[in-house]
C-alpha cells in the first residue's frame, strides 16, 4: 500500500516519532484529520529530517489549520529531500487540492503516474479527478466527432461498472487497507492561496 511505503529516510527516525506517525496515519485513515495532525506534529517535532513524516505534517497543516504557505512548503520540501516518492507527491495534490488548485494536483499526479505508472493509488486518484483520457483514435484528433463520441461512451461505461469516488483532498488516492472500506470525510476547503494557479497539463 502505497500510505504504508518508507522513503528511505526512517533509518534514522526514533522509535517514538514513527509510533505517533503511525498512530496519526491510523487516524487519518480513519477520517480523524484533527487527531492526526496532532499526532503528526509530534512526530514530525521528534524527527524533523524525517520527509514522510514532514509531507503528512504539511498536509495536515493545510487541512485542519488552513496554514497553506508553511503546509505547501513542508509538503515541497519533503519531495526536494527524498525525490519524487508515489505517497509524497500524493500528499502535495492532496494540498493543492484543498486550496482548490486543481491543475497544480493534477501535475502532482501525472508526475506520479509517469514513475510509477501502475501504482493502485495514483490510478485510484487520477480517476476521481476525472481529468480526460487519450482519444480512442489518436490519430484523428481529440476533437474528431467519432473520438468524441467514443471517448463519452467509454466515460458512461467506465463509471456504470468502476464508479470512481469522488475527489476530496483528504481522500484523494486513499485505498481502504484489507477489509476496511474507504473513509466516508466530509471536508471543508481551505481558502485558495493568493498566487494565481499556474495553468495545468492535460486536464
Amino acid at each position: 500500500m502505497t500510505d504504508g511505503a518508507t522513503n528511505g529516510s526512517e533509518g534514522g527516525t526514533p522509535a517514538e516519532a514513527l509510533e505517533l506517525f503511525e498512530e496519526g496515519l491510523a487516524r487519518y485513515r480513519a477520517g480523524d484529520a484533527v487527531a492526526a495532525h496532532g499526532l503528526f506534529e509530534r512526530a514530525h517535532r521528534r524527527a524533523p529530517a524525517d520527509a514522510r513524516l514532514m509531507s503528512w505534517y504539511g498536509l495536515t497543516l493545510v487541512l485542519v489549520e488552513k496554514n497553506s504557505n508553511l503546509g505547501v512548503l513542508y509538503c515541497d520540501q519533503a519531495l526536494r529531500t527524498a525525490g519524487p516518492e508515489v505517497e509524497l507527491l500524493l500528499n502535495q495534490a492532496r494540498a493543492h487540492l484543498a486550496l482548490g488548485q486543481r491543475e497544480r494536483a493534477v501535475r502532482a499526479i501525472q508526475r506520479g503516474l509517469a514513475l510509477a505508472p501502475e501504482d493502485a493509488s495514483l490510478k485510484l486518484a487520477q480517476s476521481s479527478m476525472g481529468w480526460r483520457r487519450k482519444p480512442v483514435f489518436p490519430c484523428f484528433g481529440r476533437s474528431n466527432p467519432i473520438n468524441r463520441w467514443l471517448g463519452r461512451l467509454r466515460y458512461r461505461w467506465s463509471a456504470r461498472i468502476h464508479p470512481p469516488p469522488p475527489a476530496t483532498p483528504m481522500t484523494l488516492g486513499l485505498l481502504p487497507a484489507p477489509g476496511e472500506a474507504a473513509p466516508a470525510v466530509t471536508e471543508r476547503p481551505a481558502e485558495p492561496a493568493s498566487t494565481p494557479t499556474t495553468p495545468g497539463e492535460g486536464t
